[in-house]
């Protein structure tokens, strides 16, 4: 073989080794997953508090997501998050339903992309680390 076709195919190797090993690395939930929690969930799931208009808002469904220990715990329902099984994790499912269904997630403003719900799948059947994300402290 020549010399083009040698590096032509160690080039296509290179770049299946480069795609798998990101296909096999773990999500990081402080690059990846709280930047869309903070965008479309914590509005709603984060402590009782009083907006701009003077009306108090409280958590939805008791469900808090601004800290680990929370979010852990789940709200009303309870297996909000379930380390190790976004199946039954309801921050997962809740985002993958039909729009007109009541439980859809987030209920206004745009969808999660198809993007966004897998890497939430991924993080949560990885066993949903939170890193040094600490969150809020009460």
């Amino acid at each position: 073989m020549n010399q083009k076709v040698l590096s032509l195919i160690g080039a296509v190797i290179a770049l299946g080794v480069c795609s798998s090993n990101a296909q096999d690395a773990k999500v990081d939930f402080e690059t990846q997953i709280l930047p869309i929690m903070k965008e479309r969930c914590f509005d709603c799931h984060q402590k009782e508090r009083t907006d701009e208009n003077g009306k108090v808002k409280k958590p939805k469904g008791k469900f808090r997501m601004d800290s680990p220990q929370l979010m852990l715990k789940g709200g009303e329902e309870g297996n909000d998050v379930v380390p190790g099984d976004a199946a039954k994790s309801s921050v997962y499912v809740s985002t993958t339903l039909p729009d007109d269904d009541d439980l859809a997630m987030p209920p206004k403003g745009d969808r999660l992309t198809k993007e966004q719900q897998e890497l939430i799948k991924k993080w949560i059947n990885e066993g949903a680390n939170f890193g040094a994300w600490k969150g809020a402290a009460d």
